[in-house]
Formats: C-alpha cells, sequence, structure tokens
C-alpha cells in the first residue's frame, strides 16, 4: 500500500515522520527491525536516499541504530534521551541557535501530537478539554478587543499568553513526568523565538476556530481528527518559525 504524499514535506521527512510515530506509538518495538530500505522506498515512492536520510533523522533521536548490511533496529520506544540531550545542547549556549530550536519544536510536535492522541481517548479527559476551551474563550474575548484597536499591546498579550497556554496544556497532560520537566524548562527559550511570530487579526481568527474544532474533536474523542488539527496547527507555525531570521 502506498502512503500518501503530505503536502510541504520532503519525503525523507515524511518517512522519517511516519516510522516516528509509529515508533513512539510501539508498533515497532525496541528490539524490533524496521522493513528494509528498499521496502520502506517502494512503500512510499520514494529513493533508497529519502530513506537514508529518514534514517538518519531518526538515528540522530535515538530511536533506531542503523548497521551496514543489516535492517535498522528500533532502539526506544521514547523521545527521553533525545530531548535530555537537546536540553543540555541548549542550556550551555546563553543564545540558542536556529539549529537547536528547530530540533526543539520538531520535539514539540512530536509530544504534542502524542498528547493529543492519548488525551482523546482518555476517560478523565473532561477537565483538561474545559482548560483547553477556556483558552479559546479569552483569544476571542482579545480579537473582538483587536478589532477595534489592532495595536492594543494589552490585548495583544493575552492572546499570546492563552495561545502558548493552550499549547502548554495540551503538552503536560503527557504523562511522562520526565519529558514534561526537560521541555518545561526549554519552552521559556523557544516561546521567546516564537513570541516574535508575526500573525494578521485573520490568522489570529483562524487559529482560534481551528482551536474550537480540536477541542471539540478531543471532548468528542475523536482521535485522528484531534491528531489531524494538531498536526495541521502545529505545521503551520514550523512554516513561520523556519522563515524567522534568529
Amino acid at each position: 500500500m502506498l502512503v500518501a504524499p503530505i503536502t510541504n514535506e520532503t519525503k525523507s521527512t515524511q518517512i522519517a515522520n511516519k516510522l516516528e510515530e509509529m515508533i513512539l506509538s510501539k508498533k515497532y518495538k525496541a528490539g524490533d527491525t524496521l522493513p528494509s530500505q528498499q521496502e520502506l522506498a517502494q512503500q512510499f515512492s520514494a529513493s533508497s536516499r529519502s530513506v537514508r536520510e529518514a534514517f538518519k533523522n531518526l538515528e540522530a533521536k535515538g530511536l533506531i541504530q542503523v548497521s551496514q548490511g543489516k535492517r535498522a533496529l528500533v532502539k526506544s520506544n521514547n523521545l527521553d534521551q533525545f530531548v535530555e540531550s537537546l536540553s543540555m545542547s541548549m542550556l550551555s549556549k546563553q543564545v540558542p541557535d536556529k539549529k537547536l530550536l528547530t530540533d526543539l519544536m520538531q520535539v514539540r510536535v512530536t509530544i504534542e501530537v502524542g498528547a493529543t492522541r492519548e488525551l482523546s481517548r482518555s476517560a478523565s479527559r473532561m477537565l483538561i478539554v474545559r482548560s483547553l476551551g477556556r483558552c479559546c474563550t479569552k483569544m476571542e474575548a482579545q480579537i473582538e478587543i483587536l478589532e477595534e484597536n489592532p495595536k492594543d499591546v494589552e490585548a495583544l498579550r493575552i492572546f499570546k499568553e492563552n495561545d502558548f497556554d493552550f499549547h502548554t496544556t495540551l503538552i503536560k497532560s503527557n504523562d511522562n513526568i520526565i519529558l514534561n520537566s526537560i521541555y518545561e524548562n526549554l519552552s521559556p527559550q523557544l516561546y521567546a523565538a516564537l513570541d516574535r511570530l508575526k500573525e494578521t487579526l485573520a490568522e489570529k481568527k483562524k487559529k482560534v476556530n481551528e482551536y474550537h474544532y480540536l477541542v471539540d474533536a478531543l471532548e468528542n474523542g475523536q482521535t485522528d481528527l484531534a491528531v489531524a488539527l494538531t498536526l495541521v496547527n502545529l505545521t503551520n507555525i514550523n512554516d513561520k518559525f523556519e522563515e524567522l531570521a534568529l
């Protein structure tokens, strides 16, 4: 079965993301071998080079081990080691470079998508879902103010604060205490960079609407829809971040 291409992603990124999702969800468990490079190239309708680049990405994150002449071996079903290494690298630099921040953005996507998936399946999710809904309501209130005065500094501050809180609430719903602790230590540096992203009022309205759809999907236990909405939102943020000059 061929895997449908994903817009705005290179083949190697598409392959790496799909395999990463399967490893983190334990469809491939630690100790398992992945399909051969040739099989993956056929599955994704990609070149062997794209598969090799995807493997390098996964190996750098500590998820797989690649040995010449052998199939790739799944090394770990979590990103704890990668995030800890990233944490040490970032904390050793007074001003983190774009490569490190980009790596953290990728970790954020992985954690948030995983948290969304688990939250949508949790029987006790409603308390967190309500918190997410309150963030949306507060953001909508600031949009009304910004429609009257687009340069209202306080309204912009409150909007961004609740935007960040929305993502933080999702991420902290993940039950990995160590991972969340490391991420929390790094998030101020990431948010300082994200704070520089520019959004039009129309983009703000669109974002809040997407958040509402996500909250509804979580409330109704629609896992696939919730994950897709989270990915769309984070991809849009990542695209803007890539254009940002640091």
